[in-house]
């Protein structure tokens, strides 16, 4: 390894500590509360970026509108809307108002999954088609959550030093999505927001028992061979059912007609 690579993994691993370590409040992306989000503190690629280009991608042949507006879906699925105070006043919005007020924000999720679509919706019938993608991104993001089995199944994390998941510090460095052996097929849901907790539902049933954020190795390498096809598959299907609710966000958006 010559110099530079070093110096550059050196900063990169120093970086990522001060993440870890001091993850603050002032971000609206902390990036190891979930998969992690875009942030400065992140050295890697973002899974929560990761799986929403994943699904533009498969769909935007059908639907050309989300390659014009991925900018604003793949910001909106880094946005962090859980317990914590964020800053994020994209197109006008308090998103930390409506986080605190609205969506009530919790560790593990949200509880109002379904006011989130709704915000989304109204914008584009109001002809704010960015504010709506962006918004429906933020309701992506939450959906992509129930795809982790800490969050799936309420078991409390933060990406702080020494309350941070396990299986999401292994997904910050792996990106390793099995995508053939999912089985489950689209329920075709007239409302985005039902696949929030169909995604928790489906996590539930691929790790029932995962309620201990400091069981599951942080590292691929020494990871058993049922923990890599949990991390794999748990990316799959992150980008499956990502897929299914971006579909139906934009049937839905296409049903309805900007003022």
């Amino acid at each position: 390894m010559n110099g530079f690579i070093l110096r550059v993994w050196i900063v990169a691993a120093a970086v990522f500590c001060l993440g870890i370590a001091f993850p603050g409040e002032s971000h609206p992306c902390e990036p190891a509360g979930a998969w992690d989000s875009a942030s400065w503190k992140n050295p890697t690629r973002p899974t929560h970026s990761l799986i929403t280009k994943a699904a533009i991608e498969s769909l935007q042949a059908d639907y050309p509108e989300l390659s014009e507006y991925s900018e604003q879906l793949i910001d909106g699925a880094n946005v962090e809307i859980h317990e914590l105070k964020i800053k994020c006043t994209n197109y006008g919005v308090d998103f930390n108002k409506r986080r605190a007020e609205r969506y009530i924000g919790t560790n593990a999720g949200c509880e109002r999954p379904d006011l989130i679509w709704e915000d989304s919706l109204e914008a584009y019938q109001n002809g704010n088609t960015e504010l709506a993608y962006f918004t429906l991104g933020v309701l992506l993001h939450q959906i992509q959550d129930m795809c982790v089995p800490a969050h799936a199944n309420g078991t409390y994390h933060q990406g702080n030093m020494t309350e941070f998941d396990n299986f999401e510090y292994m997904a910050l460095w792996n990106w390793k999505p099995n995508i053939d052996d999912i089985e489950k097929e689209d329920p075709v849901f007239d409302n985005p927001w039902d696949y929030y907790e169909f995604a928790q539902a489906w996590c539930q049933e691929d790790a029932p028992d995962y309620n201990d954020r400091d069981s599951f190795s942080k590292t691929w390498t020494f990871a058993s061979e049922d923990e890599r096809w949990l991390l794999s598959i748990r990316q799959g299907a992150a980008i499956y059912v990502t897929i299914w609710a971006m579909e139906a966000a934009v049937v839905a958006f296409h049903e309805v007609s900007p003022e």
